[in-house]
């Protein structure tokens, strides 16, 4: 009997183990993950229909002659911020600036000094004032402000957008500058982190402490980029070390999908498996991944919904013979369930055996075919990418690479060696753009070897 008590003891432990259930999101993080397509298809305006983009250049335009008929010395305290607020809809950031810069000072010059309760608009100020700055082309503006955003408000959804926008501006054109603003970051978002507060309890916009991470593990990406490993890995022992033990399921399978993306840094290309490559005929070529990868390559991951995404198709090709010339890979990956079908052979005609069949056949093919515009199927995502240096991948590389923005940014080194993953904007493959300085920036740092 007792040479039973084991293994029946270890079969009601594993079958125990196995009805354990997986973590879940909660059904809101699950809504809101399930909402995100259609968030990411709202926010690019190129999606929007014609009545919508015509009322949006209505409101610009009056947006504009509503902020021209006024200046910014015209207004104090809150109605500053509600005119820059206007003005920001018409586009006239010089003035949006302004607007922002004189709210600051009233901030700033008070008698006697007054907090953010005394002036509630304080954080869009900040948000106002950096977001008009990127727009005119003055990071130094931006900058500054930014840090001091930092000391002067809550870590709020808003002080994560305005500091992740100046971030992403200054990346690449002055790294030192982005990565002393995380570093000032850090030192505000570590705290939080170790006392589980997510935002001031008094702010009605506090952050999640998988937004925090999020924002945490940015530093560390950017040490990467900037080839500072052993900074990159005290940043990620400082953060993980931060983390509260009772983590929600929410929190804990967000915080996975960080770590997931990050851990992808600094290691190679996993095999992307592409069922088809739509350059060339037949679709069904597929350049080896372990051919060639130039002096670099870089990659654009997104699934078949991204309309957006789809459109970009002729600067597909226009960026292949731009960056070739460098000696640079680029291939758009088109993510989607199935893989591109094969053609089917067209099915052999009728033969009719008389003039009569032959007419009767005639007209009812006609009849069949129809001329009704909205009958017509729209093409797939695959057909309307044809021609272009696109590669038909499974969905399942959207997990592997933990996305949850589109389009993502991939560049890899001439060893395969992945260096940058980010989310893009539809401009990314402009002359001059994110992608074109990321490929310099790791030609630069992880140059080939010399072929001479």
């Amino acid at each position: 009997m007792r040479q039973l008590t084991v293994p029946l003891t270890l079969l009601l432990c594993s079958a125990a183990s196995a009805q354990t259930p997986q973590p879940q999101l909660s059904p809101q993080s699950a809504y809101e993950q399930a909402t995100r397509p259609l968030e990411i298809t709202r926010r690019a305006i190129e999606n929007w229909s014609d009545s919508e983009t015509a009322a949006l250049a209505v409101a610009i335009k009056q947006g504009k002659e509503q902020c021209s008929a006024r200046t910014p010395s015209q207004y104090t305290g809150e109605d500053l911020i509600a005119y820059a607020r206007l003005c920001a809809l018409g586009q006239q950031w010089p003035t949006v600036q302004d607007a922002a810069t004189l709210y600051l000072h009233e901030q700033r010059t008070a008698k006697p000094p007054k907090t953010i309760a005394g002036f509630p608009g304080l954080p869009q100020a900040y948000a106002y004032l950096i977001d008009s700055s990127l727009q005119i082309n003055d990071p130094t503006v931006a900058l500054v402000t930014a840090l001091e955003m930092l000391e002067t408000v809550p870590y709020t959804d808003l002080t994560s957008h305005a500091t992740n926008e100046t971030i992403r501006y200054l990346q690449l054109i002055q790294t030192p500058d982005a990565l002393r603003l995380l570093a000032k970051r850090q030192a505000v978002l570590l705290p939080l982190l170790r006392a589980s507060v997510t935002a001031n309890p008094a702010s009605q916009q506090s952050l999640p402490i998988h937004s925090l991470y999020a924002d945490g593990i940015a530093l560390a990406a950017l040490q990467q980029f900037a080839n500072q490993p052993e900074a990159a890995a005290a940043t990620i022992t400082e953060l993980e070390a931060a983390l509260p033990s009772n983590l929600s399921p929410d929190d804990s399978i967000l915080i996975a999908e960080s770590r997931r993306q990050y851990a992808l840094l600094g290691t190679p290309l996993p095999d992307l498996a592409p069922s088809a490559y739509l350059l060339r005929e037949p679709v069904t070529f597929v350049p080896r991944d372990d051919a060639n990868f130039g002096a670099a390559s870089a990659f654009l991951l997104f699934p078949d919904w991204c309309a957006q995404c789809v459109r970009m198709g002729p600067q597909f090709t226009t960026a292949l013979y731009r960056i070739g010339q460098y000696d640079v890979r680029f291939y758009a990956l088109l993510a989607q369930a199935t893989p591109l079908p094969t053609a089917a052979p067209a099915p052999a005609k009728p033969k009719p055996t008389s003039t009569k069949a032959n007419r009767f056949l005639a007209s009812s093919t006609a009849s069949a075919v129809s001329t009704d515009p909205s009958q017509v199927l729209p093409k797939a995502p695959a057909e309307l990418l044809r021609g272009t240096p696109t590669l038909i991948v499974s969905n399942d590389l959207l997990t592997r690479f933990a996305v949850t923005d589109i389009p993502l940014l991939i560049v890899t080194d001439h060893k395969r060696i992945i260096r940058f993953l980010q989310p893009a904007t539809e401009s990314v493959l402009t002359s001059g753009g994110l992608a074109d300085q990321v490929i310099t920036r790791v030609i630069e740092q992880w140059p080939a070897p010399s072929t001479k």
